[in-house]
C-alpha cells in the first residue's frame, strides 16, 4: 500500500474567512494553484507555484483591483494551514522632504 505524503494534504479547497478561495491539485512537478473570489467569481491570476518542501509558494494578481500578493503555506495537518502572505502596491511620492516640513510644521525635523 502506498502510504501519502504530508505535501498531498494540500491537495482540496480551502478559504479563509474571506472571499477568497484556493484550489490546490497535484500537477507533473509539484502542484497546481487556482484562486477565485467565491461572491462574484473573479478568477485570479497565479504564477510562479513552487513547493520547497516546507512551504508551496506561489503568487496572485487581481485583475479588477491590480492587487498582488506573494503567498506561502504551510501545513499544520489535513485540515488546517497557515498562510504568509506579502502584498505590494505602488507609492508616489506627493513631496519632498524639505516641501513636507514646509506644509506640516509638527512633524518634527530629523537632523
Amino acid at each position: 500500500m502506498k502510504t501519502k505524503r504530508k505535501s498531498d494534504w494540500f491537495v482540496g479547497r480551502w478559504q479563509t474567512e474571506s472571499s477568497i478561495v484556493l484550489e490546490i491539485s497535484k500537477a507533473e512537478k509539484g502542484f497546481k494553484v487556482r484562486a477565485f473570489d467565491k461572491d462574484d467569481n473573479e478568477e485570479l491570476v497565479v504564477s510562479k507555484t513552487a513547493w520547497n518542501g516546507k512551504c508551496l509558494r506561489f503568487e496572485t494578481y487581481v485583475p479588477s483591483t491590480k492587487y498582488r500578493t506573494r503567498n506561502c503555506l504551510k501545513l499544520i495537518s489535513r485540515t488546517k494551514l497557515i498562510q504568509e502572505l506579502t502584498f505590494w502596491e505602488n507609492w508616489e511620492k506627493m513631496a519632498t522632504s524639505s516641501q513636507s516640513q514646509k506644509q506640516n510644521p509638527a512633524v518634527p525635523h530629523k537632523r
